[in-house]
């Protein structure tokens, strides 16, 4: 894809995958999980995507030409979801019951972060919002002090790139300096 295919939105399902694809990467680390870090879990798993596409989807909602994208992105990683569930032998009955929680969850945490990461929120706030998630249970949260100096240095990172350096992983910090 050329960059002015990028720039006036062509090719979105093929950008949307390929992103969907670099949030899944980065979203699996293994730095990011084990003893002392999310839980290597569905629900740890879970989290750590929903951290990183929420990172992803605030990048794009600062460029009103990147909506299109942003919106193929959710659909794609609605579907992810949804195929996880099934997947880990959720029965189709259920499925859309769990697909409602997860979208209130998800964007209740999209809203949390993005909130977190504004300027003049408190400083510990998005260690709060990554505690109050990943760990629920209130075990190994000392982890979310380096996973959200971690968090800001990857958001800072994307907000320095054009928008289309949000699909390469390599440009996502996220984990490494943990």
């Amino acid at each position: 894809m050329s960059v002015l295919d990028w720039l006036t939105g062509g090719g979105t399902s093929a950008q949307a995958q390929a992103l969907y694809e670099t949030i899944v990467a980065v979203g699996r680390r293994p730095q990011l999980f084990g003893p002392g870090r999310a839980p290597d879990s569905f629900n740890g798993r879970f989290e750590v995507v929903t951290l990183v596409a929420s990172l992803a989807l605030m990048r794009l909602q600062t460029e009103p030409d990147q909506k299109r994208l942003a919106a193929a992105l959710t659909d794609i990683l609605f579907r992810g979801f949804d195929s996880g569930f099934r997947e880990a032998g959720t029965g189709d009955l259920s499925v859309p019951r769990k697909m409602k929680q997860v979208a209130q969850d998800f964007y209740g945490r999209l809203n949390a972060y993005a909130g977190a990461l504004k300027p003049e929120a408190p400083a510990d706030a998005l260690a709060q919002a990554l505690a109050r998630n990943i760990w629920p249970d209130g075990a190994d949260r000392a982890f979310s002090l380096p996973l959200a100096a971690s968090v800001r240095a990857t958001a800072a990172a994307l907000a320095a790139r054009p928008a289309a350096g949000v699909i390469v992983a390599e440009s996502w910090p996220l984990g490494r300096d943990i």
